[in-house]
């Protein structure tokens, strides 16, 4: 171990004499550390924090309290209870290990082990640790899709977690004509193939609650959101690079009125163009990307190239539910009883409406 004094202590510290716990490691065991990274989400930090102090088992190295920073309430009336130790950092000389704990987030905690990987017992328990402490605070793996990002030339995605999307019930959710072209579109995602799936209809119908739906039933498919604002990059060159290292992606392009109107009336360039290519030409059997487009335009308005038979998988015209389905949906949500035919955003908004302002009656719209 090495020596240590106030010079090389601080090669510790960043320009901002910030800590670096990487630093302090090799000033204090003269090697780089290897490392394991916990990232825990929690809203309980003061009530967690001594819980999972205990469950690192810090005596079993002869762990020593390196330093230790507090969270306090600056208010008169603030309680000593509201105060915790937000950030910990904990040293074994035994082990040649150092405990980085960081509970300072809104939301999430994160736990650093830096150790020596010359010392395979040491690295043995710690990853017990981590999974000790993973499968009592950790949460279930969450879906995602990503986001297109376009920076310096090259394409990237952004990953989005998904903790609000959930599965539905199709039946519950959509009218009856929907379960067939449902069960084609989920048929067609289990496989390795291109095609264009078309969902159009007035907006609060359902189709970003459909396309959550699917995102949360593949979780093996990656999903990739394209922004309006980068449609228009999709005719680069790059892009087709980018699509090789995304092969049997599924891209998602919602409000797609200026991508999938007629080529000679479309002011974005030929987009329709290569949405055909990546679908039905010399690149589809090798990408296998399938493309979601979701518009509000009648179906009637679109380029016709895109609703050719084997290109095409699917479209379906979202309405409003059915009166039978209305009133069984807002009834399963306990709303009181209601005619006619609502959207989804209207049955689940309803609370939000000016329904209840109305005198006591059965409410709907014919």
């Amino acid at each position: 171990m090495t020596e240590l004094n106030s010079a090389n202590l601080l090669d510790a510290l960043d320009q901002n004499k910030r800590f670096k716990t990487s630093a302090y490691f090799t000033v204090n065991f003269g090697t780089l550390p290897s490392g394991v990274r916990l990232v825990l989400s929690t809203d309980q930090k003061r009530e967690v924090v001594n819980t999972i102090l205990e469950d690192l088992e810090l005596e079993t190295y002869g762990f020593t309290t390196v330093f230790k920073n507090w969270s306090t309430e600056d208010f008169q009336n603030s309680q000593p209870s509201d105060d915790y130790v937000f950030e910990y950092v904990f040293k074994s000389d035994a082990g040649r290990m150092l405990i980085h704990f960081i509970a300072r987030d809104t939301s999430y905690m994160t736990i650093d082990f830096l150790y020596d990987h010359n010392y395979p017992e040491t690295e043995k328990w710690i990853l017990g640790i981590n999974h000790k402490l993973r499968s009592k605070f950790g949460i279930p793996k969450q879906p995602q899709f990503k986001v297109l990002m376009h920076q310096d030339g090259m394409f990237g995605t952004d990953d989005v977690g998904t903790n609000d999307f959930k599965s539905i019930d199709i039946t519950e959710f959509y009218n009856d004509d929907f379960i067939e072209v449902d069960k084609t579109i989920s048929a067609f995602m289990e496989k390795k193939e291109s095609g264009i799936i078309l969902l159009h209809g007035e907006p609060g119908t359902g189709k970003t609650t459909y396309i959550k739906h699917l995102i949360c039933k593949f979780t093996e498919r990656e999903f990739i959101f394209v922004q309006n604002d980068f449609v228009s990059d999709l005719l680069k060159p790059t892009f087709i690079s980018f699509l090789l290292q995304n092969k049997n992606a599924v891209l998602i392009i919602e409000d797609a009125e200026k991508v999938v109107v007629p080529r000679e009336l479309s002011s974005e360039g030929s987009v329709v163009s290569t949405i055909l290519q990546l679908t039905d030409g010399l690149f589809s059997d090798f990408l296998n990307i399938k493309i979601i487009c979701t518009f509000n335009t009648d179906i009637d308005r679109i380029d016709k190239a895109l609703l050719r038979k084997g290109r095409m998988v699917a479209k379906y015209n979202f309405t409003a539910l059915s009166p039978e389905k209305t009133a069984a949906l807002s009834k399963k949500l306990g709303h009181e009883e209601v005619e006619g035919e609502l959207t989804l955003a209207d049955i689940f908004g309803y609370d939000k409406l000016d329904f209840k302002n109305s005198p006591k009656r059965k409410i709907g719209f014919i």
